[in-house]
Parts: structure tokens; C-alpha cells; sequence
């Protein structure tokens, strides 16, 4: 999303937009009567990086933890629709600098829409998940060169009931990120020759490994 709205988004920004949407959507979702379920988390992400289109060279994101928070409204015993959001701070690996400049620290964020599949159990609930939006890269450097760009997501994992309204959810969760030919990440000027990396139709993938407690109403 080139000069958009989301490129300027620091981490300041997309946290308080992912929590108004969900803010938005509880009243409809209580007026449903179907059934809301909010699960916060805490998870570990490994794998992503970039290879420049002109050197080949390679930059690797750090494994690091992540948190977020995931909403759900239930459609059917089955199926339940989900809002998806999670956080990672990361460090870019490779050499000192790239290109003369020095690698950033980045943080990532995903923002997807989707649901889960859930099979029968009783005490144990077994479930398939998905879904898609933006992924948003944000480099701790000067200067608006955030970059968001299309994402999709599935998983599986399991629910395990603690209680009526409380429960375990344990997941992990593959990443991919489509990123268009000709983009420019972490530039210090836009479009100028100080970016650090340019790639050109790659892909960007990520598995995160999730737990955390559901609360349904």
C-alpha cells in the first residue's frame, strides 16, 4: 500500500485501531445474542525475512515472542467467525549495514479477519483456522517508511474447557505475506537511494505458536 494511510501507522497507531474495531463490533455482536468469545494471548514467532532483488543478499527476522488478542462469534457448534490480532517485536539479522545503512529493529503486526472450524469433543475440541488482511511492517527508524501489504494466515489447534465460560486454546499459526514487485522496505527516504532493501514479487512467511484463555458470553 504505497504512500497509503497504513504505511505511516507506528505501533502507537495500530494498537488502538485494532482495539476500536473490536469495540465496534461488540455491540452488534451482543444484540446477536450468538455467542462472543475473547481469547488474549501470548505466543512465539520464528521464521520471515527479505532478499534483496539487486544483491541477494538475505535479512532474517529474529525469533521473538508475541501477544494479541483474538474475537470470536460463534456461527454455528462447528464454525465461529474470529478477529485476529497479534504483535511482534523482532530484530532484522545479516550484516552490520546494508547498503550503508543500519538494520532496524522491526515490528510486525497482523490484523486478519476469518474463523474456525471446530470438531466434536468433549473434553477436548480440536479446530482448523484462517484468515486474512494486512501485515504491517513497522522498522524503529526515522520517517514514514512503514510498509502494509496483504497476508493470509491458517492453523490448527485445540480448546480445551476449563469451565462453562472459561478455556485453554492452544494453536500454531503459518503466516504469508505477498510482497509486490518493486517494493522498497525500511527506506530512510522514500524512494530514494538510501533504502535498505528492495525486493520484487517475494514472499514473507511466519509461524507463530499461540496460547491462551478464552472467555465466552
Amino acid at each position: 500500500m504505497r504512500n497509503g494511510m497504513l504505511d505511516r501507522y507506528r505501533f502507537g497507531d495500530i494498537l488502538p485501531f485494532a482495539l476500536g474495531v473490536l469495540l465496534v463490533l461488540l455491540p452488534a455482536i451482543a444484540r446477536a445474542d450468538r455467542g462472543v468469545e475473547i481469547t488474549p494471548f501470548a505466543g512465539y514467532a520464528t521464521g520471515g525475512g527479505f532478499e534483496d532483488n539487486t544483491t541477494g543478499a538475505r535479512l532474517n527476522t529474529a525469533d521473538s515472542g508475541s501477544f494479541g488478542v483474538i474475537l470470536g462469534l460463534r456461527d454455528t457448534y462447528e464454525t465461529q467467525y474470529e478477529l485476529f490480532y497479534s504483535f511482534q517485536r523482532t530484530e532484522l539479522q545479516g550484516s552490520g549495514m546494508f547498503g550503508g545503512v543500519p538494520l532496524p529493529d522491526m515490528d510486525i503486526h497482523y490484523l486478519h479477519i476469518g474463523g474456525t472450524y471446530l470438531f466434536p469433543g468433549e473434553k477436548v475440541r480440536p479446530f482448523l483456522s484462517g484468515g486474512l488482511g494486512p501485515a504491517l511492517f513497522v522498522p524503529d527508524a526515522t520517517g514514514p517508511n512503514s510498509k502494509a501489504e496483504f497476508s493470509l494466515s491458517l492453523g490448527g489447534g485445540v480448546k480445551i474447557p476449563i469451565s462453562n465460560h472459561v478455556g485453554l486454546r492452544l494453536e500454531g499459526r503459518g503466516f504469508l505475506t505477498i510482497l509486490p514487485a518493486n517494493t522498497e522496505i525500511f527506506c530512510v527516504s522514500s524512494g530514494g537511494a538510501a533504502c535498505a532493501v528492495r525486493v520484487q514479487g517475494d514472499a514473507f512467511g511466519q509461524v507463530q505458536l499461540l496460547a491462551g484463555l478464552y472467555f465466552g458470553f
